[in-house]
């Protein structure tokens, strides 16, 4: 496990690259079992799950369904420390967390073949040093993922010229129908050097969704097995109780009945 000083490294990396990586969060042997539960759980056609516009890339319908056995991990000991760096001050989990399979096949393009496309979630109108320290979504992978195995793929440090030209209201404009982004539509000043987030079962990544990014394709034979946990900074009094009121909209209700003490501290449900 990474000490403090290596905590806040990955977090300085994070906010100049857009994204870092911390690997061995969990061992061999959690992230195994991981990796049998959610094959189990999500296939290919699993009504329990949907790919939308993302072709092989499945993920859990939330909060109708859950993965308790993989939703736990929000409270492993090491995971918690990571982000209790990453958040100033206490944070709780802020919705059911989100497993995700993606199986061979077409995603987004790749880079192999020169034809990934990226998107930002959104355009966010609150300056990214205002935002940072105060959420953060952790992906923790439950199987190697190589290249061209459909990795979460990233343009390092584009989250600072998006932010730069989203003060553009034709810009915003032309986003707001239309986020993609390809080598062909470049922005001026931006380098376009994606890089596929590549590592070990068992570590986690984190990345700015302000940054240029987007699942890609899997030219590999083995799925790609995550699954993110979002975390927030918690807010005042009457923050936390309106957000303690909506837990049943976030959360799977028959998680809610088996969940432990630790868990239910972790979101605000006491």
């Amino acid at each position: 496990m990474p000490k403090q000083k290596k905590i806040k490294d990955y977090r300085q990396q994070f906010i100049n690259q857009g994204y870092a990586i911390v690997e061995n969060v969990l061992t061999t042997e959690e992230a195994e079992e991981g990796r049998l539960i959610l094959l189990d759980k999500i296939r290919p056609e699993s009504p329990e799950s949907y790919a939308g516009i993302w072709g092989t890339r499945r993920q859990l319908k939330r909060p109708q369904h859950s993965i308790p056995e993989i939703a736990r991990w929000a409270t492993h000991p090491k995971l918690l420390e990571i982000v209790s760096n990453l958040i100033d001050g206490s944070f709780r989990l802020t919705d059911e967390p989100l497993p995700i399979v993606t199986f061979p096949g077409k995603v987004c393009g790749c880079l192999k073949d020169g034809n990934w496309r990226g998107h930002t979630d959104g355009l966010s109108r609150i300056p990214f040093l205002e935002r940072e320290g105060k959420a953060v979504s952790i992906w923790l992978t439950l199987a190697d993922i190589e290249p061209s195995g459909g990795a979460t793929t990233l343009i390092p440090g584009s989250h600072w010229l998006i932010e730069k030209m989203a003060v553009d209201p034709e810009f915003r404009a032309k986003k707001e129908r239309n986020n993609t982004y390809t080598a062909e539509d470049n922005l001026d000043g931006l380098d376009w050097n994606p890089k596929e987030i590549t590592l070990k079962a068992g570590g986690i990544f984190f990345f700015n969704d302000q940054a240029i990014h987007s699942a890609s394709d899997n030219l590999l034979r083995q799925p790609r097995l995550i699954c993110a946990y979002g975390f927030t900074k918690r807010g005042n009094q009457e923050e936390e109780l309106s957000a303690r009121q909506g837990i049943h909209k976030r959360f799977n209700s028959d998680h809610l009945e088996i969940m432990d003490d630790q868990m239910k501290r972790l979101i605000g449900l006491v």
